[in-house]
């Protein structure tokens, strides 16, 4: 059992996984509809958590914030708990949130991920992280190597894009 669904803090000694989801834990074609989020690739809804899963076991103090779409649209909760409970625990907090002051929440879009992690690192101090994001050539910073940049029809299913991962969470560790 999740012993909380309210976001918690993040601090400058943690180190944190900023995860997106679509492209990353499924295709990059989730939309939603009247039913809900629907996945309009072959494939399911977080059908690569497992990967992630297994991947963080090997680091077991890395916790998660989310940097998708999904918490905007349906909330931290609902996007939290769309994940499978391994992956909920680690998740600490959101770079979108309800309680952001007003004139952030109205530009929030108009940011690129690289530019929404960013102030959620500066936010809270933090200084060893990474990102996991099928995020686009153009709109991450050239010279900032902390993006774990997934194929967004493969997502984690691609073994380079694990071994990448695993490298790159190792050397926060060191």
């Amino acid at each position: 059992m999740i012993p909380s669904d309210r976001p918690r803090s993040i601090g400058p000694d943690d180190v944190v996984l900023f995860l997106d989801f679509d492209g990353v834990l499924h295709p990059d074609a989730a939309f939603r509809t009247q039913r809900g989020i629907e996945l309009r690739a072959p494939g399911a809804l977080m059908m690569h958590a497992d990967i992630l899963q297994n991947i963080l076991q090997d680091f077991p103090s890395v916790k998660i914030s989310l940097s998708t779409s999904w918490v905007r649209i349906l909330g931290y909760q609902k996007a939290r708990a769309a994940m499978p409970a391994g992956l909920q625990e680690r998740t600490v907090s959101a770079t979108w949130h309800s309680r952001m002051r007003h004139t952030a929440r109205e530009g929030y879009d108009l940011f690129t991920r690289y530019e929404q992690i960013c102030g959620a690192v500066t936010r809270a101090g933090i200084t060893r992280w990474i990102a996991l994001d099928d995020d686009p050539d153009f709109s991450w910073a050239i010279n900032d190597s902390r993006l774990v940049r997934c194929d967004s029809l493969q997502g984690l299913a691609s073994l380079s894009t694990q071994e990448e991962l695993r490298a790159k969470l190792a050397k926060l560790f060191y």
